[in-house]
């Protein structure tokens, strides 16, 4: 088997309301989109989510390094040496890992499809029946969230993400009307994207919250703050997880990380090969881990729940930006409050080629022919 033409989009996946974070208000996703033609008639897809903030990508730039440098290096290598092709990438280009997360995922659905099997299965089968996820809120005022919230449990949601990403007092005084304002069955995870300082301040208002359904605080001081992270493991009373500070398994090894939980996400660390990395080791040293997002389509997320569904180690997930977009090109199912992956072959997506060029801002072929 080769590839024989790879096609790049650059997209703008619409979403129903902008969704807002500590650093950025996005009214649309910028991603990138790639398909790989094989000469045996099987097209693989992956999918590019850069965040300058997290991993240090542009769309444009990604669109550019892979029409240009990646794309060509691709032509008539057999996709199914995923490693081999994956290595060489590396030696191309350094860092840029939701473009390799791109490069990975579409090869592991050649894979999958060449095989005739979901991809869980080609990563070592199922450890648990169904994947749940939670319905993450961006940030907002509380007389806001409200209804959010009322919508969520009405629709059989348990498990509500809150993002924050202000003053840690004003935070702090939300997730507490916020907690006082649903029952103690219903989960409450907390995600401050890198926005608060001074973690004695943290240590001591977030432990005065003695909520039982406070589940975790993730990422609360910036990704260089290592320091101040290892304070709050000795000192939170509430679990600690890690998500900016960790993009890839060398770096959780060398920094000698403590955390209680790790948010992996294919866009930070390269794809599936990466995750399962971060993963394995995570799992070697009692760590549980996540899946989450970056906002990806049906394609990133299928990717993740596709890991998740075939590791152990993968206690939660978050994958859910298919249910914030007006058109997806994709058709991942879920059903409040689980996911359900198809059992077609691959990631077992079906792309609507037409969703798929109303939201394309540009794109390229490359074929061996160099058309």
């Amino acid at each position: 088997m080769k590839i024989t033409k790879v096609t790049g989009y650059q997209i703008e996946l619409p979403l129903k309301e902008p969704f807002v974070i500590n650093y950025a208000t996005y009214p649309h996703m910028p991603a990138f989109i790639l398909k790989i033609e094989t000469d045996e008639g099987i097209t693989g897809f992956g999918e590019a989510v850069p965040d300058e903030h997290v991993n240090g990508e542009h769309v444009n730039g990604l669109y550019e390094t892979m029409e240009h440098l990646i794309a060509p290096a691709l032509m008539h290598k057999n996709p199914l040496n995923i490693n081999a092709i994956l290595e060489e990438i590396d030696q191309l280009i350094i860092n840029n890992p939701s473009l390799k997360a791109a490069v990975d995922i579409a090869l592991h659905d050649i894979l999958g499809k060449k095989a005739n099997l979901p991809l869980y299965e080609l990563l070592g089968g199922k450890t648990k029946d169904k994947l749940s996820y939670a319905k993450v809120l961006s940030v907002k005022p509380f007389e806001q969230l409200k209804a959010d919230i009322d919508l969520l449990l009405s629709e059989g949601y348990k498990v509500i993400k809150v993002k924050l990403g202000g003053e840690l007092t004003s935070d702090c005084t939300k997730l507490k009307q916020i907690l006082d304002y649903v029952d103690s069955s219903i989960e409450i995870r907390v995600d401050c994207n890198q926005a608060w300082t001074s973690p004695k301040r943290i240590a001591q208002m977030v432990n005065s919250l003695k909520y039982p359904n406070l589940m975790w605080i993730e990422q609360p001081l910036k990704y260089d703050d290592l320091k101040g992270m290892d304070y709050l493991y000795d000192n939170l009373n509430v679990p600690l997880m890690f998500d900016e500070s960790i993009l890839n398994v060398k770096q959780l090894a060398q920094l000698n990380i403590r955390t209680d939980l790790i948010n992996v996400k294919l866009m930070k660390c390269g794809g599936i090969k990466g995750a399962l990395d971060i993963i394995k080791y995570a799992e070697a040293h009692h760590i549980p881990c996540q899946i989450g997002s970056m906002v990806e389509s049906s394609i990133g997320s299928a990717a993740g729940y596709h890991v998740a569904m075939s590791q152990r180690n993968v206690q939660t997930t978050e994958l859910t930006g298919p249910l914030l977009f007006k058109k997806d090109i994709g058709n991942l199912t879920y059903k409040v409050p689980y996911v359900y992956l198809s059992g077609l072959p691959g990631l077992g997506i079906e792309i609507n080629e037409q969703n798929l060029k109303d939201i394309t801002k540009r794109q390229f072929k490359v074929s061996g022919q160099n058309e």
